[in-house]
């Protein structure tokens, strides 16, 4: 199934809607959001959280974590 996503970045400033597949990973998620940031080449981990700031397991799928349609999530990097 396919689902928009609101996406926000902890270094940058501007939200972006991610429609994608619910079968990709956390980890394939944020690093769509972080390809599109302001600085895509910063090399680091990363955090995935939920709009209920609840961390998200990278190697679930969107599916399992919960995310659905018009949900928040939030990528920390550093």
């Amino acid at each position: 199934m396919v689902v928009y996503l609101f996406g926000y970045a902890s270094d940058d400033f501007v939200g972006r809607v991610i429609v994608t597949p619910d079968g990709r990973t956390v980890a394939q998620l944020a690093d769509q959001l972080v390809a599109w940031g302001l600085a895509p080449e910063q090399a680091g981990s990363v955090t995935v959280r939920n709009e209920a700031g609840d961390t998200l397991d990278p190697a679930s799928t969107i599916a399992r974590t919960g995310l659905g349609n018009g949900d928040i999530f939030t990528v920390e990097r550093g």
